[in-house]
């Protein structure tokens, strides 16, 4: 608890939540839940083995009990996505496309930030190409479960 990366991935963990608790548009809750809630389960699986594989290492996590990017399955990736989702149907926008970008964003982007300051790590031929694709199937997926 006494190093900064401890408390980066508890932000990572927490103000996503905030911001998800003011902007979530309460008459579609459960549709829009339920669609935050397939992401994060579908990318926890997705990184869990990625993580076994030594493919995609998290170097810092709140807990060893709980998936080691669980700040980021379990709150960041969703709510982003979620937020991106509620968007685009509020505004009858290409819900595809902003996919595109949002994905980008997260892989080419944060991704990139994360390896930089050490709090993951890329082996054995991962990049964040394939963690753009990885977000890209996920969210598809998502998109037509809901």
């Amino acid at each position: 608890m006494g190093t900064w990366q401890f408390w980066t991935v508890v932000a990572l963990l927490l103000f996503p939540l905030i911001i998800l608790y003011f902007l979530v548009d309460r008459k579609r809750i459960f549709e829009l839940f339920f669609f935050g809630y397939t992401v994060h389960i579908l990318w926890t699986y997705f990184e869990i083995a990625l993580e076994r594989l030594g493919l995609f290492v998290h170097t810092y996590f709140l807990t060893p009990i709980f998936p080691y990017a669980l700040s980021m399955t379990a709150s960041a990736l969703p709510v982003g996505f979620l937020l991106m989702y509620q968007y685009c149907t509020n505004r009858n926008k290409n819900f595809y496309l902003y996919t595109l970008v949002l994905s980008a964003i997260f892989a080419f982007g944060f991704a990139s930030i994360e390896d930089y300051l050490g709090l993951l790590s890329f082996d054995k031929g991962m990049n964040q190409f394939y963690l753009f694709l990885i977000d890209i199937v996920i969210v598809f997926i998502s998109y037509r479960l809901h």
